[in-house]
């Protein structure tokens, strides 16, 4: 083997004790004939700082490696065999190294434009643990919560109806007549009980506003 050279992935282990990959290799040959190529075990797979990817192995992963003290160290993995990756002059990407995810891309833009891309039917999730907070923007707004802002909306409006209903209650028994004072004063206490229900929602409304329909985790402008 020359100081750098091709050789095959056979097999990658991720260590349980350190921050590593290790890996098999298998010198380049004719595909099967194993027996005849020169394997080496557990040769450490180098990773720039901040990155930690396990490929899925496929007959065309390969790795270039350098001799170090006669041991093989694996300088580079990768698979020609895999999609192709289209990438404009300056453009930068980072894609999954597995067949299900390669279409998920963080793509940065020769224009400085940044694209985040999942794979169809899956999602983009955003976690700030503990008190972090996701800022948008500037982040001078906290965003809505939509669930409970219809929640506390439609809670609203139903009192509303109630509300609306006595009032067309009261309306019809002052336009029948004199005759009908009696309805009048039941239709009144409906309506002064559909108020009472209405005001009671409307503070609630206005009271939870801060603390159940703003996101205290997401932040925009």
């Amino acid at each position: 083997m020359d100081l750098f050279d091709f050789v095959r992935i056979a097999r990658t282990a991720v260590s349980t004790t350190r921050r590593v990959v290790t890996a098999s290799i298998v010198g380049i040959g004719n595909v099967g004939d194993d027996a005849s190529a020169e394997r080496v075990d557990n040769c450490e797979v180098a990773q720039p700082l901040g990155l930690f990817a396990v490929p899925v192995l496929t007959p065309q992963t390969e790795g270039v490696v350098a001799r170090l003290a006669d041991r093989p160290f694996i300088l580079f993995v990768l698979d020609k065999g895999r999609t192709a990756q289209a990438c404009e002059d300056g453009g930068t990407k980072l894609y999954g190294v597995g067949p299900d995810n390669a279409a998920a891309i963080v793509y940065i833009r020769a224009t400085g434009a940044i694209e985040v891309t999942a794979k169809t039917g899956q999602t983009v999730t955003i976690v700030a643990g503990g008190a972090g907070t996701v800022i948008l923007q500037d982040g001078s707004q906290a965003f809505v919560k939509g669930n409970a802002y219809s929640t506390a909306l439609n809670t609203y409006l139903d009192a509303a109806k109630v509300l609306n209903t006595a009032i067309g209650v009261f309306a019809t028994a002052v336009g029948a007549g004199t005759p009908l004072f009696p309805a009048v004063a039941a239709a009144a206490t409906t309506l002064n009980t559909a108020i009472g229900v209405c005001n009671a929602a409307i503070d609630v409304f206005k009271a939870s506003a801060a603390s159940s329909w703003l996101s205290t985790k997401v932040f925009g402008q």
